[in-house]
């Protein structure tokens, strides 16, 4: 079996699309664009061509996929990648890129994003208040280190 995966960094081109499969099966459609930016001669920042990926999430990941907004940088780690080769409207040979996303995070490289804690479909119903909810356990997890 060959296995080939690719990590790349780029903005979502627009909002997520979620749709679902005729089995029910929930896929969130991702358009990706990633561009290079190189510094001139003159030491001027000159943007590259840019190279647009559209990208499948399943399953979990694809509700979760479904919270992010057009222009959020995002990372990619990807799988079963193809490219679909097409003829501009000038006549110019281009290609796209498509893929299986395993996972879909935030970029923190130019801006913050804040956690949440994990919830599980045990846990009970909360509401992040912005308190530690255990301030207290600070001092024990120092001594036990």
């Amino acid at each position: 079996m060959s296995l080939f995966l690719l990590q790349f960094e780029g903005n979502l081109a627009a909002d997520p699309e979620l749709v679902f499969t005729r089995s029910g099966q929930q896929v969130c459609r991702l358009r990706v664009v990633h561009n290079r930016r190189r510094k001139n001669a003159d030491g001027q920042w000159e943007d590259g061509v840019p190279m647009f990926v559209g990208v499948s999430a399943w399953g979990p990941l694809a509700e979760r996929c479904a919270e992010l907004e057009k222009g959020n940088t995002v990372v990619v780690d990807a799988r079963d990648i193809d490219p679909y080769p097409f003829l501009r409207q000038d006549g110019d040979p281009g290609a796209v890129l498509q893929c299986n996303a395993n996972n879909v995070s935030l970029s923190m490289r130019f801006t913050g994003a804040k956690a949440l804690p994990k919830q599980t479909p045990d846990a009970p119903d909360w509401t992040f208040d912005g308190q530690d909810p255990a301030p207290e356990l600070e001092p024990e997890m120092a001594n036990a280190a």
